[in-house]
């Protein structure tokens, strides 16, 4: 189903997820060979790449990926990169972007078409000093596809995938579509916005065997649209869950650093993260506050949930935010990439300003 309405189309999220990556040799023995070098703008005639750009503070970057096509076909993935004094390296603190007392942080995408795509870096940002956008064709289907379902301010609804798979096996995907801003991820997670104090964005959450929810804000006036898929593909090269043996619990303002020693570039990984709350009513497996929010009003208030950051060959760090009570525990997936094929999901992660 492809709604013909005014709104941009929200394209095809994700695809299964492939970790039988063709690899430039043709064999998985290339682990220790020189990682593929990402400057160039064009990868291959299917996938496109920025390389690392500089923007600036309150900076609209539009890009030409030229794939042409269908842009619900695609895929697309950002990351940030802080090159100062803050030493966050690779990062995705505020992604969708965070307001607290007037300042806004974080970046993110928008506006996705058949040629191009915007990057917006939001006014006072300290660690997105830097940005790398991919756009890929995706080459399967997911297994689950809600395709494009209305979504009304402060409603809540509940997606039958029916995979009847073990949750922790799962991964979700979920795009937005507007009439203002396309296709895009402004306010991934929730975005509170002090004044007025409104809540803004969507999340998805209570993600079980079945089905998975999608809560759109109260406020919202940017997510006219969502479609959600549900994957379940071949196990990442790094799994947290497998690794410690559990989710890992992290305290309100503690950093965790995740060794994944999988000795691969980090700007050819796909990493993944979620947050996990047991609490009876609470959002289970999820990525609310997956943008960050700092809410400077009651109640409830505070700057909450997660983002990864300091992204290495061999480590990455999930920090969770100071006020936090909705990831209490946190995973982190990563799967290995070659330059030829992406593996076809939407990275959001924890994010923070």
């Amino acid at each position: 189903m492809k709604d013909k309405r005014a709104f941009i189309r929200v394209p095809a999220l994700v695809a299964a997820l492939v970790v039988a990556l063709l690899l430039l040799v043709g064999t998985y023995t290339v682990i220790a060979s020189p990682a593929p070098d990402l400057s160039s703008a064009s990868i291959s005639a299917a996938s496109w790449s920025s390389g690392w750009q500089s923007i600036n503070q309150d900076q609209i970057l539009t890009f030409n990926h030229n794939l042409g096509g269908d842009p619900d076909d695609y895929a697309v993935e950002l990351w940030f990169q802080d090159t100062d004094a803050s030493g966050l390296g690779i990062n995705r603190r505020g992604y969708g972007g965070v307001e607290a007392n007037g300042n806004w942080f974080g970046a993110y995408w928008e506006k996705l078409t058949s040629t191009t795509i915007d990057v917006h870096r939001h006014a006072n940002d300290l660690v997105a000093d830097q940005v790398l956008v991919r756009v890929w064709l995706v080459p399967t289907a997911p297994d689950w596809d809600s395709e494009w379902q209305n979504i009304n301010q402060g409603q809540t609804v509940t997606f039958t995938h029916s995979l009847g798979i073990t949750n922790t096996d799962l991964t979700v995907g979920l795009w937005f579509s507007g009439t203002t801003r396309g296709i895009h991820n402004h306010g991934f997670g929730g975005l509170a916005v002090d004044g007025p104090q409104e809540l803004h964005g969507a999340h998805w959450h209570n993600l079980t065997d079945n089905t998975v929810q999608v809560t759109r804000h109260p406020d919202d006036i940017d997510v006219d649209q969502v479609r959600v898929v549900v994957v379940h593909g071949d196990p990442p090269d790094y799994d947290s869950l497998e690794d410690l043996g559990d989710w890992w619990s992290i305290a309100s303002g503690d950093t965790f650093t995740f060794t994944h020693s999988l000795n691969w570039n980090p700007s050819m990984m796909l990493v993944r993260g979620e947050c996990y709350s047991s609490t009876v009513g609470g959002p289970g497996i999820h990525q609310l506050l997956a943008g960050g929010s700092v809410k400077n009003w009651p109640p409830r208030g505070g700057a909450k949930g997660a983002n990864i950051q300091r992204l290495t060959a061999n480590t990455v760090e999930a920090y969770r935010w100071l006020n936090d009570d909705v990831c209490p525990q946190v995973r982190v997936r990563i799967w290995k990439r070659s330059v030829q094929i992406y593996l076809p999901v939407v990275l959001k992660d924890y994010s923070s300003p």
